[in-house]
């Protein structure tokens, strides 16, 4: 490695952390393939089941802000090491499971190492790379995270069906000390000095009771029912605890998170656009296929197919954006694909009514193409908006704002379902909420100087 130029260097750390960061993608849909598999041979109830994903989301949302704050602490190279090492043992036992306790035990482990392993990916691209160059490689990140996201469900399929559903935990391994090994080699520590190690305990306290709770609430609200008292309790728990960590970093010489960063236009609107692109791919992912089978009677194959060519533009388009926001800045481009991403998802909901496929594909495509034009440059602007020193403390956030996004579409979709609004409702809710996104936009950038360039 040491005859490698610097601009070589960089490039293989960021593929090496992008394949990290898409292990995490692809951890979250690899798995719902193998699930039945897995009921039968270990006799799991539905429920059982169903907390096997939902113990990996919940661990990996409540601890993305934390897991980015101990890169800053730490250093990146030793928490990569430690993350890497964790995930692959718990990968490797999660395999030999032979009983839902080890199983989801396992999967928390993954959770928890996930929450440093995909804020530290996005965390060593924007500490190595200038401003100027930082949202071609952010670009080159996000298309990788997309395209093990989307092969997630494809390769569960393909091990469960012709080797085990064991496998779909063992493929994690030789991924993981590949990138892990190469990320270490290729990582350089900037020349900022990273603050000593301590740990606000009371603010973690504070975060993980209200994250978890609300997470919980918006989890399990569908299958419990919202009037219950578990959910109505988790709900108000979880908001509670947010508002009293707030209140409680606010006061923080050295807080766990930096909360006075959201008074930031740039950084409290690009994490809004966050929120609902990330939202919206959600719902597409999740609420298009499922029309698709039960308003068109697709089968399965061909509904996940048929939404495929939604997040196909994706990796084609994820780093020429970044490029041309180093180039030309980010505040145009992300007002203008947010004003796209809304009017795709208004188009989807009104040409479902036509039950035809190819009446929403056109729609889908749209919708595909703005998407990367919209995350890349918000995540550049997010970055930019903050000193180097707080990169892997603004990563978790970013991290955590996301899984948070994905969460609140799920919940939106099932609530809207639940209350027979109809697919269409779904996407027309969420195509105003990011056209008034869109709207904020329009002054939240204006100030913008670093990104206009």
């Amino acid at each position: 490695m040491a005859g490698l130029s610097e601009k070589e260097r960089k490039r293989g750390l960021v593929l090496a952390v992008g394949g990290l960061g898409g292990l995490v993608m692809l951890d979250e849909t690899i798995l719902g393939v193998s699930l039945p598999a897995i009921r039968t041979e270990l006799d799991l109830s539905p429920t059982t089941a169903h907390w096997i994903i939902n113990s990996y989301m919940l661990t990996f949302t409540c601890f993305a802000a934390i897991g980015g704050k101990a890169i800053d602490l730490f250093g990146l190279r030793p928490a990569l090491i430690v993350s890497c090492t964790i995930f692959a043992i718990a990968s490797l036992l999660a395999g030999f499971s032979d009983s839902a306790a080890m199983l989801i035990s396992m999967r928390v482990i993954q959770g928890l190492c996930a929450a440093i392993m995909f804020p530290m990916s996005l965390a060593a691209t924007t500490l190595s790379f200038g401003e100027k160059e930082r949202g071609r490689a952010i670009g080159i990140l996000a298309g990788m995270a997309t395209i093990f996201l989307a092969a997630g469900p494809m390769l569960g399929g393909v091990l469960t069906d012709f080797l085990s559903w064991r496998w779909v935990f063992w493929i994690n391994i030789p991924i993981v000390v590949a990138g892990g090994s190469l990320a270490c080699v290729l990582w350089r520590n900037p020349e900022h000095p990273r603050p000593r190690p301590v740990i606000d305990r009371i603010g973690l306290v504070l975060l993980l009771i209200g994250l978890t709770a609300l997470i919980f609430g918006l989890m399990e609200g569908p299958d419990f029912g919202w009037a219950t008292p578990v959910i109505l309790t988790s709900l108000a728990g979880g908001i509670i605890g947010l508002v009293a960590f707030v209140l409680f970093e606010a006061k923080q010489s050295k807080p766990l998170v930096d909360v006075s960063l959201f008074l930031l236009k740039p950084f409290h609107a690009s994490a809004a656009v966050i929120l609902l692109t990330q939202m919206s791919k959600i719902m597409v992912a999740i609420f298009v296929p499922h029309f698709l089978q039960l308003e068109l009677h697709f089968a399965a194959l061909w509904a996940g197919i048929g939404t495929a060519i939604a997040v196909l533009p994706f990796p084609f388009l994820a780093a020429p954006a970044g490029k041309f926001v180093d180039k030309h800045g980010s505040r145009r481009p992300v007002v203008i694909s947010l004003f796209l991403i809304g009017l795709a998802c208004i188009l989807i909901g009104a040409l479902m009514h036509f039950n035809s496929y190819w009446a929403i594909a056109p729609a889908l495509i749209l919708w595909g193409t703005a998407l990367p034009i919209a995350m890349i440059p918000a995540t550049r602007l997010n970055a930019n908006a903050v000193p180097q020193d707080k990169q892997g403390e603004v990563s978790g956030v970013v991290i955590t704002v996301r899984l948070v996004g994905g969460t609140l579409g799920v919940t939106l979709g099932s609530v809207l379902l639940a209350m027979n609004a109809g697919f269409p409702a779904i996407f027309w809710v969420t195509g105003a909420l990011i056209i008034l996104c869109a709207l904020y936009g329009l002054t939240a950038f204006t100030d913008d100087a670093p990104e206009e360039q």
